[in-house]
């Protein structure tokens, strides 16, 4: 639909004036300028910026009305903020920075889809290696082209700690359908959402390896750093390729001669050890 189009839909949608009232209105115009005739020069001029600025007025006036609908034509957003995130074009992509990581999600959607972005932003909480990084992605209808990640700014320094914030990029012209899973930092006791590996630097356990250790010997580790342990039973498949976990059995009582697979952060000052009655050849959670 071109502009005229839209201009006559509008102007069908106005009631025409009555014909007693066009009536009136042209004879006061024809006595108004008759009078105008025969009024001297000097104020004649004194009138004239009267009408100009009248004239002005109702061109503002109709510009007022068509103007968000000719302006929608012109090019599309290319800012947008509200109290939990501001997101700019800069170039080829657009940066979404997260002013709020405790905010409702639906002021995250809101912002994409004012940009013209079908994204949806869920901030779930995750141990400190995992917070400002996306955990999981949902894209469905992308495209080769399109592309979400995640960056700190300022560039080098380390989310979740002061003047660091949570930023993410979305390539321009995103097509798809996405929900992104980023990491912020945890409350108090909030239970950790993200998967990760309580060994790796910067996590509860960093530098010491769990792999095929006793539960009583990484039992004897936690508590050195002063750790709570809860744990996850794991039955390691026959082919020695992955596991399985049955509810039923997460309240069978671990004994120090079980075997700890992996370790991973619970939430703050807690981890979780994944462990089997016995030992098998092949790590079930690492397959090495």
């Amino acid at each position: 639909m071109n502009e005229m189009t839209e201009l006559g839909r509008f102007r069908a949608d106005v009631p025409a004036p009555a014909a007693a009232t066009l009536a009136a209105q042209e004879e006061r115009l024809l006595a108004a300028m008759a009078a105008m005739a025969t009024t001297a020069p000097s104020a004649s001029r004194r009138r004239r910026p009267v009408l100009a600025g009248l004239l002005v007025t109702a061109t503002l006036a109709a510009a007022a009305v068509l103007g968000p609908v000719l302006g929608g034509w012109e090019s599309s957003p290319t800012a947008y903020g509200n109290a939990a995130i501001d997101i700019v074009l800069r170039g080829d992509e657009y940066v979404a920075t997260i002013k709020d990581p405790f905010a409702d999600h639906a002021l995250y959607t809101e912002a994409f889809r004012a940009m013209g972005l079908n994204v949806a932003l869920d901030l779930r909480p995750a141990s400190p290696t995992g917070v400002g990084h996306i955990f999981r992605l949902g894209i469905s209808g992308a495209t080769a082209k399109d592309r979400i990640g995640e960056r700190p700014e300022p560039e080098g320094c380390t989310p979740g700690r002061p003047g660091c914030t949570l930023t993410v990029t979305i390539s321009k012209g995103f097509s798809g359908r996405g929900t992104i899973y980023l990491g912020r930092p945890a409350r108090p006791g909030e239970p950790y959402q993200n998967n990760a590996d309580a060994a790796r630097k910067g996590e509860s356990l960093e530098g010491y390896d769990p792999d095929g250790r006793t539960v009583a010997e990484v039992l004897a580790e936690t508590r050195r750093r002063g750790l709570e342990v809860t744990f996850q039973i794991i039955e390691p498949h026959p082919d020695g390729h992955g596991f399985s976990m049955r509810p039923d059995r997460q309240r069978a009582e671990v004994g120090g001669h079980w075997i700890v697979w992996a370790a991973e952060p619970a939430r703050e000052g807690a981890v979780r050890l994944l462990v089997s009655e016995k030992r098998v050849a092949r790590n079930p959670v690492t397959g090495r």
